[in-house]
């Protein structure tokens, strides 16, 4: 049984008239899933988001509609207002626990890279990864220890280098990067400065020899 959960209740209010369901602090919200109709819900605002603060924009979510029936959901969408940014809607998708679902979970680093490093920028290249797993077992996150990177054996972390998670299948080229360490601008720029200060002789055009001239 999943540990986030939200309260939700019916509604039959629609169109325009949900603006007033928003100005009251109430989301519109719809229930879906291949074997059910879409059920029209509400929900209420801060606690929609303080769900999704606490993991629910990938694990799975126990919702309680009008403290009778309980569904198991993961959240599709959530649609927010463009310019303050607050949710103005969202989907549930009701899930079959006995089925695997393929979802992107986010990427967290952990750990400290090591001195030898420590002239060298990190680079995340990627915020999350695809997985697919059971309902149940789809993490908040996953961590990526960074403390491996050494600048020396060892400059990226790509999928390949993920930890077993058990009932957890990676679906991202094994290849692409997650992290990885490059030089910074000013060790960049020293090297350059370096190979400028190079003495190189420069080549003479036309110069002839001592006795082209006699």
């Amino acid at each position: 049984m999943s540990e986030l959960k939200i309260d939700a209740q019916l509604r039959d209010v629609t169109g325009n008239q949900v603006k007033k369901l928003r100005r009251d602090g109430l989301i519109p919200v719809v229930i879906y899933g291949q074997d059910q109709a879409p059920v029209k819900a509400q929900v209420d605002s801060t606690s929609l988001d303080r769900l999704i603060q606490a993991g629910g924009a990938t694990q799975l979510v126990e919702v309680n509609i009008d403290k009778g029936s309980t569904l198991n959901v993961l959240i599709r969408e959530v649609q927010r207002h463009p310019v303050r940014r607050n949710a103005i809607h969202a989907d549930f998708y009701s899930v079959n626990m006995r089925v695997k679902q393929q979802v992107r979970v986010p990427i967290v680093s952990i750990g400290r890279l090591p001195s030898s490093a420590a002239s060298m920028v990190l680079l995340q290249d990627i915020s999350d990864v695809e997985i697919e797993a059971l309902p149940s077992d789809i993490p908040a996150n996953i961590e990526v220890d960074i403390s491996v990177l050494d600048g020396v054996k060892m400059e990226r972390i790509t999928i390949a280098d993920l930890p077993p998670l058990a009932g957890i299948i990676y679906l991202d080229d094994a290849e692409e990067a997650l992290f990885s360490l490059i030089a910074s601008r000013t060790e960049a720029e020293a090297e350059e400065d370096a190979e400028g200060d190079a003495v190189v002789e420069p080549e003479v055009i036309g110069r002839q020899d001592d006795d082209d001239d006699k």
